[in-house]
């Protein structure tokens, strides 16, 4: 422990001779670069036989360069300094490459230089092009009351090229575009993405398109809930008549369209000539095609609204007969200075009336009157004043819709002014 000031000073001083030394020898040393690129010589020779290649691996990469040189040397040369190659024309029957390291600067004083990996490895295929038919789809959920309408593209083809094997594994190509909370047309660029039969993305670097991109138009619709009406046209057999009961009729369909569209609809009407009853003797049922009879750029929003099934009810007639009171027959509406009387009717005559059993049933002879209105007749007549004389004319007994006489009941009208 004596002298201790020495001894540090003489470990300092030995220190410091080492160093004047070494700088002065200038050692050699080994040192490592990490991820060397290998750069591919003559690949023309390949592509331009028809061929294409996939480097395996990243064997293009060399993960670790080991250099041996003086350390003044390593002090100058970084990893761009190194340079390796393979040349396609040595390109083994294994389809590999060997390496060949070098430098661009101070290359005769490196001693050694070696490569973790020594070769390239290649797969070499033929190359191939397809050209595939170019859909759109579309992604998410617009806004609530809204659909998506038509989707188009501005180009309808993309082609492709590349290994022969990854292109025969592409199926289709398609562009997406997210409609999510959308009210509105969309008009958008959307990346062109390529699938395989199992609807998997393919996604390889040694594919080539002609195009990366296509534009895309989503048209969006407004929906609205609006009913269907039919109506028949034709008579039923005779004996036979329609009840006016439609199955079908008053449904509610979605359509969909454009907002200044759909406000002018308020319902879809079936014109009569699709429900042709001509001759029939019992309920008459159809399938009726909505779609064909949508105003222009309307649409159905769901495809089961389609076909309508619609039955037309159809029932024989029935007839009843009633007997009436001559007294419960009178003349309305004379004109004033004129008199009219009626003859010809028994104190009670029976009336037989046909129609519907459901509207036939409801009648009774106490609830029916018979009129003879002579402003009305008159109208038919094509009078404008009364005409003196006698007349035959119908009594109209007020009989609901749908119920007639089997045969009218004529009585003898005389028309006479009054005496003053």
């Amino acid at each position: 422990m004596k002298n201790m000031g020495l001894k540090i000073g003489s470990v300092f001083l030995a220190v410091v001779l080492w160093l004047v030394v070494t700088s002065v020898n200038d050692p050699t040393e080994s040192h490592s670069y990490n991820n060397i690129p290998v750069k591919l010589l003559n690949v023309e020779l390949i592509t331009d036989s028809g061929q294409v290649y996939e480097v395996l691996d990243g064997s293009d990469t060399i993960s670790r360069v080991s250099i041996r040189a003086p350390r003044s040397v390593h002090k100058e040369l970084k990893e761009e300094n190194i340079i390796a190659t393979a040349d396609v024309r040595e390109l083994s029957s294994l389809d590999t490459i060997s390496i060949k390291l070098s430098t661009n600067i101070y290359s005769k004083e490196i001693s050694s230089i070696t490569g973790s990996t020594d070769t390239v490895k290649l797969n070499i295929e033929d190359k191939r092009s397809k050209a595939l038919t170019l859909r759109a789809t579309t992604s998410g959920d617009v806004e609530d009351g809204y659909l998506i309408g038509e989707v188009t593209t501005d180009q309808n083809l993309v082609r492709i090229s590349g290994p022969q094997s990854v292109i025969d594994q592409v199926v289709r190509a398609s562009a997406d575009v997210n409609v999510t909370g959308m009210t509105s047309d969309i008009v958008t660029n959307a990346e062109i993405k390529l699938y395989d039969a199992e609807d998997h993305e393919i996604s390889n670097t040694n594919i080539t398109q002609n195009i990366k991109t296509v534009g895309v138009k989503v048209s969006i619709l407004q929906k609205a809930s609006v009913p269907v009406n039919f109506s028949i046209s034709g008579e039923p057999a005779p004996g036979f008549r329609a009840t006016g009961e439609i199955e079908g009729n008053g449904s509610t369909i979605v359509i969909a369209g454009k907002s200044n569209v759909i406000r002018g609809v308020p319902s879809i009407e079936i014109p009569a000539e699709a429900l042709d009853i001509t001759d029939q003797t019992e309920d008459y049922t159809a399938e009726i095609d909505i779609r064909q009879y949508l105003p222009d750029n309307l649409y159905l929003a769901n495809s089961e609204d389609a076909v309508k099934t619609v039955t037309v009810h159809i029932e024989p007639e029935v007839s009843k007969k009633l007997e009436i009171r001559e007294e419960r027959v009178r003349v309305t509406n004379i004109p004033e200075g004129y008199n009219a009387t009626i003859a010809g009717l028994e104190e009670s005559f029976v009336i037989e009336v046909i129609g519907l059993s459901r509207d036939v049933a409801a009648l009774q002879a106490g609830s029916i009157s018979g009129v003879i209105d002579i402003q009305k007749w008159m109208q038919q007549e094509g009078m404008e004043t009364p005409e003196e004389g006698y007349y035959t004319v119908n009594v109209d007994f007020g009989l609901p819709s749908g119920v007639t006489l089997l045969e009218p009941v004529e009585v003898s009208l005389h028309i006479s002014k009054k005496e003053e």
